[in-house]
């Protein structure tokens, strides 16, 4: 019986050898056996696409750099390639050896270790009791550190030595990057015929910081995608999108490589030009981003006048095409001390705060998909008393409120009578209210459905979906219900406002432009419920919390949103001060939503009465600017 199992067991490793071969493993090793074997070969990454903003402006482009080239001549000697780079050293301004450099250079210098090997372990070595890797692992570990403690000036010709050996021996091998025509005579005079100049490109960036976190980097295979690369025939020492849109568009981006044939004595023949990567087009639109920054730091600068502005330092704002997902302008500032701004936009994908009020759309259609509003019934605003809990109340006495009134006036009330029907039960002045798990499923799968908890499915590598609450308790449903529990994403809020704009139908929010846009989800609500919430949103705009946001003319639709919260003001891991967030999510206009606006204020005051009005002049002077580029 154990024969027979280990012959099962045999024949299933082999069968997962022959499945790795054959599939996971297949152009992997497909492309080894071609750079071991074919008499092809192709050159360095080809010139990048461009990266182009929605009206045709380059927002990432290409420039031309010249780099000294040394291609190994055949039966060239390890002396000869020792006295070349040593020629080379004083040129060399950044020594970068690790311990396998430094060994390496040591046994080119020192006849290949031989003297590191006695001359019995020789003679055992004739008779084949050693083998050449026996020798081999002799020799390195003999070479001790005090070996190859070398001098700065013998570290550079260890570096320059060691980038001659870099890649096969048909290779160029760079030794010098991105240097002056200056530096380029300099190395020509030396007539070394094995070295030669090449023109490469690099990115560059016409509005230099702006979106620069966003549009990512380029740089070498790492360790950790080495083996997705290599699946997908590159070569380790090809230039990738590292992060940001140059990862994400990679296949897009990527140019086309020279291919070269290899002639007897390792020189190369032209066989194929290279191409440059296509373009991708953004839908950013790269002057309202432009305005959008001003806008922001101007607005930063005059809030952290305020003395209640202590720990305001971070804030997001973000313009949208509600139809489309499109992005068309976003900016994450962070303010220093010095009065200087740092770009931290990736981090609108990675950050989460709470929200507040601004979600209360989301709240009503719980309420209306768990018959926890009745519509158009009146009730008078007033606050909550639970058991052992403080009173919850609306930040004023509001009167008589209805689902529409409730969301122009921003009702805390109104919500939390609906949460406790959403769980089944009737308010009841000091009532026990206990919740389960699934009545904050009833509000988080909504949410969810809008955008808010979960990913917007941005073209973009990383994002992230909030913070969830763990704790399960009545009055922290009731928080949850105005935005004061879980946590979510400024980017979030983007997609939530364009939900609204596309009546429950939600859209990957989107930076590359297309001709489509990526359908989710639909928030399972009947279109009469998204009148009355885009009426009583609309009404917040008129008459409501954010009646002097943006001019009435344009007829918006949204919510404002204040937070309290906690700060760590000491970095000690303890959230310790109270704080109000405030944010702010609409489009417009109501009839044929065009664009959809965010700003998210992090930690903006200690004091909701001595608040800066940051989001409501961002949002005016934003909205202006872009009456007036409609205008010309």
């Amino acid at each position: 019986m154990k024969t027979k199992f280990f012959i099962l067991f045999i024949f299933i490793v082999f069968g997962i050898q022959i499945y790795q071969l054959n599939y996971t493993g297949h152009n992997y090793y497909t492309t080894k056996l071609k750079e071991k074997t074919e008499r092809i070969v192709y050159g360095e990454s080809a010139p990048r696409g461009r990266i182009l903003d929605r009206n045709g402006k380059v927002l990432v482009d290409n420039v031309g750099v010249l780099n000294i080239i040394y291609h190994k001549p055949n039966r060239i000697t390890i002396k000869e390639e020792l006295q070349i780079a040593e020629t080379l050293a004083p040129y060399e301004q950044n020594i970068s050896l690790t311990t396998t450099d430094l060994k390496n250079y040591y046994l080119a210098k020192n006849n290949n270790g031989n003297d590191l090997i006695t001359e019995d372990e020789w003679r055992l070595y004739e008779e084949r009791k050693l083998t050449d890797e026996d020798i081999s692992s002799l020799k390195w570990d003999r070479i001790k550190e005090e070996m190859i403690d070398y001098s700065e000036e013998e570290q550079k010709i260890a570096t320059i030595f060691t980038k001659m050996q870099e890649g096969y021996i048909y290779q160029d091998k760079t030794i010098f990057k991105d240097v002056s025509n200056d530096f380029v005579s300099q190395i020509l005079g030396l007539n070394i015929d094995s070295l030669s100049v090449k023109v490469s490109s690099k990115r560059t960036y016409p509005y230099g910081e702006t979106l620069k976190t966003i549009f990512g980097s380029v740089g070498a295979i790492t360790k950790e995608t080495q083996e997705k690369y290599l699946s997908q025939n590159y070569a380790l020492s090809d230039t990738v999108g590292t992060s940001g849109l140059e990862e994400e568009y990679e296949s897009m981006l990527k140019g086309k490589k020279a291919v070269y044939y290899i002639n007897s004595d390792n020189s190369l023949t032209l066989i194929d030009n290279e191409e440059q990567g296509n373009d991708i087009i953004l839908n950013i639109d790269i002057d309202l981003q432009l305005e959008l920054e001003k806008t922001l730091k101007e607005e930063m600068t005059l809030a952290k006048k305020r003395q209640t502005a202590t720990y305001f330092n971070e804030a997001y704002a973000m313009i949208g095409d509600p139809k489309t997902g499109g992005i068309l302008a976003i900016a994450g500032l962070e303010r220093e001390q010095t009065g200087e701004f740092n770009d931290i936009t990736i981090t609108a994908f990675t950050s989460s705060y709470a929200m507040g009020s601004v979600v209360k759309g989301a709240s009503s259609t719980v309420g209306y998909i768990n018959g926890g509003i009745t519509v158009g019934q009146k009730i008078l605003d007033s606050c909550v008393k639970l058991y052992s809990e403080p009173s919850k109340c609306s930040y004023k006495k509001l009167g008589y409120v209805d689902d529409i009134t409730a969301l122009k006036t921003s009702s805390n009330y109104f919500q939390f009578i609906t949460a406790i029907k959403v769980a089944g039960q009737s308010y009841k002045y000091n009532m026990q209210f206990n919740v389960t798990e699934s009545d904050f499923e009833k509000y988080r799968s909504v949410f969810s459905s809008y955008g808010l908890g979960a990913k917007t499915m941005i073209d973009y590598p990383i994002e992230q979906t909030g913070m969830k609450g763990t704790k399960i308790a009545g009055d922290l449903l009731l928080n949850f219900a105005i935005g004061q529990y879980d946590t979510y994403t400024p980017i979030s809020l983007l997609q939530y406002i364009n939900t609204i704009a596309n009546y429950g139908n939600r859209y990957a929010l989107r930076f590359k432009k297309e001709e489509f846009n990526t359908f989710l989800n639909q928030v399972e609500l009947d279109a009469s419920y998204y009148d009355r919430i885009t009426e009583g949103l609309y009404q917040v705009f008129h008459g409501g919390t954010a009646s002097s946001y943006v001019n009435k003319n344009l007829n918006a639709v949204g919510k404002t949103g204040t937070s309290e919260t906690f700060y760590d003001k000491d970095n000690d891991g303890v959230v310790d001060t109270e704080v109000i967030n405030s944010t702010v999510a609409f489009y417009y206009p109501r009839e044929d939503p065009t664009y959809s606006l965010v700003v998210v204020a992090p930690y903006l005051t200690t004091d909701g009465n001595s608040m800066y009005p940051f989001t409501k002049n961002i949002s005016l002077k934003m909205t202006n600017y872009l009456a007036t580029q409609k205008e010309e």
